[in-house]
């Protein structure tokens, strides 16, 4: 983990959207599914990036969520800068785009 986030709070981002492409090839209940799922993006205060990876892993099982509509998993500090990522597979990155290097969390 890194040494400068230890004394910050952390939050996660926890999120959703519709895939428009999916959602056209649905029936009408998965509509009426997807359409129940949240929408946007929220901020929920973490302790740690493993609380903020299994906070997300257990939000895109709850909604069922697939990679195509998940939208969550940054993490930031109390001052809004940028600390991780969490991708729709649980992996942590250290940056928001790829490539980058993986943080694992023992």
């Amino acid at each position: 983990m890194k040494p400068q986030i230890l004394n910050k709070k952390l939050f996660v981002s926890l999120g959703s959207e519709i895939d428009p492409h999916r959602f056209l090839q649905y029936s009408n209940n998965q509509k009426f599914e997807e359409l129940q799922k949240p929408k946007g993006l929220v901020y929920f205060e973490v302790n740690d990036l493993l609380e903020a990876k299994n906070l997300t892993q257990k939000f895109i099982n709850e909604f069922e969520l697939c990679g195509s509509n998940w939208v969550g998993g940054r993490v930031i500090d109390e001052e809004n800068n940028f600390v991780a990522r969490i991708s729709y597979n649980g992996r942590i990155w250290e940056e928001e785009e790829h490539p980058c290097k993986e943080i694992e969390i023992c």
